[in-house]
This record gives structure tokens, sequence and C-alpha cells, in this order.
């Protein structure tokens, strides 16, 4: 059965509400998919302050040109792509608010922007509505740090920077890493808490992560974290399925009197593909890395205190990154699992 969604004008008249019915989705002119740009300025990222006029529709839209009321013009275009970068329309049903979220507890330097999916344009809707996901399952996202040092997001930082989220001090401090430190880019994952749900391809033969802190963001680099490296073999995973996962302190035996962090898949995405060895990503399972020589998996653990400065010399590295990722978890309990 298709499914059609019809206008309905809300309440006040200053927007269109989209409601399911049978056949198929009638286009009005001033919203036709390709191209399309919304005429009512967003006036603020603020959840707190929306109004009608802030809620926009993506569905089927490449790449939306939006303008905000303090910088009329040019526009920004969002882009909604895979974690490859390869860019796709928003999916059907994308209409929301774009808002700054800001995780509680956490670093400001951890705040993003995000696309709140709503079912009408009522700014009350936006409690009840969820965010707008990436084909891999995790939140669409974009991290303060891109929205800083990324011109092409010049606008949204002003916005936010308008509505109050990035003070002189906040913006003093994103200048400076931004000189001293490795820029994340939009797919980047960027963690402050130890027990975040993060996207991963399985197949990759190295992973690397930021860690935000109050006033840094550390770099972690794991070298072929899916498989061992057994000479004579080749580099590739055998496994190519994608996933989301989160770390974790270990409570294993064998890391008794360490701070050891593994990995534990949360969700598996997609086809897992033809590879179906016991040692393969398993939704609820700790992440195993393959033998290809056949012989016996080994845990992916990292030891927090220990830091490898020349990539791939011990399988990973991260100078601070690891123990300030536990110390924005654990606070003082920094050994606590």
């Amino acid at each position: 059965m298709h499914t059609n969604w019809i206008p309905a004008t809300a309440g006040n008249g200053t927007a269109t509400i989209l409601s399911c019915q049978s056949g198929t989705r009638p286009v009005e002119p001033s919203q036709k998919r390709e191209g399309y740009t919304k005429k009512a300025p967003v006036s603020t990222l603020d959840q707190r302050k929306l109004s009608p006029t802030d809620w926009l529709d993506l569905s089927g839209i490449p790449r939306p040109s939006i303008r905000f009321r303090h910088k009329l013009n040019p526009r920004w275009q969002a882009c909604y792509r895979k974690s490859s970068g390869v860019r796709l329309p928003f999916p059907p049903r994308s209409y929301g608010f774009f808002y700054y979220h800001q995780p509680p507890g956490a670093p400001l330097l951890s705040g993003e922007l995000r696309f709140r999916l709503t079912s009408n344009n009522l700014p009350e809707s936006f409690n009840q509505g969820k965010d707008c996901l990436t084909p891999e399952g995790d939140a669409w996202k974009i991290p303060l740090f891109v929205l800083h040092h990324t011109p092409f997001h010049r606008h949204v930082y002003q916005q936010l920077r308008v509505d109050g989220f990035v003070s002189d001090a906040l913006d003093s401090q994103l200048k400076s890493i931004a000189q001293t430190s490795v820029r994340p880019r939009s797919n980047s994952v960027i963690l402050h808490s130890l027990h975040q749900v993060f996207p991963i391809d399985f197949s990759a033969m190295k992973f690397s992560f930021f860690v935000a802190g109050d006033s840094t963001l550390q770099k972690v680099f794991i070298e072929r974290p899916f498989r061992l490296c057994v000479e004579g073999y080749g580099r590739a995973s055998c496994y190519t399925g994608k996933g989301l996962v989160r770390f974790e302190l270990s409570t294993l035996p064998e890391h008794a009197g360490t701070r050891t962090v593994v990995m534990r898949v949360v969700k598996l995405v997609g086809d897992s593909g033809p590879y179906m060895g016991k040692d393969r990503p398993q939704e609820g399972a700790l992440v195993l890395r393959h033998h290809p020589a056949g012989g016996k998996p080994k845990l992916l653990s990292l030891n927090v205190d220990r830091n490898t400065p020349v990539y791939g010399s011990k399988g990973f590295s991260h100078p601070d990154g690891l123990p300030l990722l536990i110390a924005n978890t654990f606070g003082d309990k920094q050994s606590s699992p």
C-alpha cells in the first residue's frame, strides 16, 4: 500500500501540516523537491524559542537551501550523507525543526546541530518528536567544531552566537583548538562519554575518533581494530557489515587491576555480509579481532594507561584521549566501570 501525505492547513495559517492518506503525495509549487528553498527564514536554533515558521519539510531534497533571519543571504545548504560521505536526499517524512543540542553535563565543546522530526509545525510538538537519523541509524548531526571551522557552515555558527549558545570564551577555545589540533569532519566520531553509541564500519582497516574535554580535543587512532596482524596475511577485515557500538570499561578477570576499554555491539545495521564465523560482530556481544590464519580471535581491548606514540606499533595511539574519556564519564571515580 502506498501512502500519500495530504497538506492540511495549520490553525494559525503559517505553515503546512502533513497527514497520511493513500495514493501519491502532491507537491506544492513553493515546495518542489529539487532546489527547494524555504521562504521564511529560520529565526532560532533554540528549542525553547521556536515558532511555527521555523518548521521545514526536507523530504526528498538533496540539498535544501535554508536562510537565517540574522543573515538572509547567502543561504546555507543542509546535507544528508552516508558515513562514507556519499550524499543522499533527505528521507521521506523529514519535516521538523533544526535545533542546537547540548548534551546534559557534557563539555560545552560537545554541542551539535540536529534536526528534530515532528508531526506538525507547532513548537509544542518538539518534545514528542524524534531526531532525524543517518542511514547507519545514529543521529544526524553537525558537531560544533565543524560548524566553527568550516566556512560552508559559518551562518549556522553565527546563528548559534546570536542565540547565545557560543560565548566569547567558547569561541576563543574553538579558535585555539582549531590552530593546535587535527580538525574533525562532519562524519567524525566525537565522544564526551564512555557510553555514547556511535556508528562503526566493521570492514575498516583503521578507526579514529575524537574525545572532547572542557577545553581540549584529543584524537584516538586504532590500527586494524577488527583483525589481528599476522605476517603473510593481508590487512583487510573479513567483516563487512556496519553497526552501532559503544565503549565500556572491562570487568573481565583478565583485565583486573587495569583500566581497559572494550567495545560492545549495540545494533547491527544492514547486510552483515557472507562471513559467518563465530567471531563475527553480534548484537550485545563484545567485539573480537579476527585471526586471519585461523587461530583464536582476541578481544578488542585498549589499555587506558598505555600510550603508543608511533601509530600501529602496538595497535593504537591516544596521547590523552582515553584517560580524558574516562575522566569525563566517572569524574573522580576514574577506576570504576
